[in-house]
């Protein structure tokens, strides 16, 4: 069920893409070790969750960035960009199970977001709280979407 909560700010290591649904996969599967071996070879020791966050998405096209949560003294060098999101209210949604299954948890955000009265201020953000590495069964893989309210 979705519900309204308070973002704190937030800093995020990234790298850029755009990618249809089914090239989804393979562009998190490329960024994601990407930004994790730049980010070490940087010398960064404490970092966050891997996030998606949308800028824009459609049923053939999504422009999104796509990294690691980094504290606010992380300083970033290329092929790394700085992305900084705002305190804000959002609204949350918890995803429990496989990673193909989330439109379903997406979709379930519009209705209550309607209901609210209130417009996104951006796209959705993935937050991977589980890693799949660690937990083999994707049925307990959790995922945050978030929805960043004006």
């Amino acid at each position: 069920m979705p519900e309204v909560v308070q973002l704190t700010a937030r800093r995020a290591a990234v790298m850029h893409a755009n990618a249809s649904t089914e090239e989804l996969p393979a562009t998190f599967a490329r960024i994601f070790p990407a930004v994790y071996a730049a980010l070490t070879e940087q010398g960064v020791t404490e970092m966050g969750h891997v996030i998606a966050v949308y800028h824009s998405m459609d049923a053939n096209q999504m422009s999104l960035s796509a990294g690691i949560e980094i504290g606010d003294d992380v300083e970033l060098a290329k092929p790394l960009d700085l992305l900084e999101m705002p305190a804000c209210d959002a609204v949350k949604a918890d995803h429990y199970g496989p990673y193909d299954q989330l439109a379903q948890t997406h979709e379930s955000i519009w209705p209550f977001v309607e209901k609210l009265g209130r417009a996104p201020i951006s796209g959705p953000i993935e937050r991977y709280i589980t890693d799949p590495e660690a937990e083999p069964d994707q049925s307990k893989w959790h995922t945050e979407i978030l929805l960043p309210l004006q």
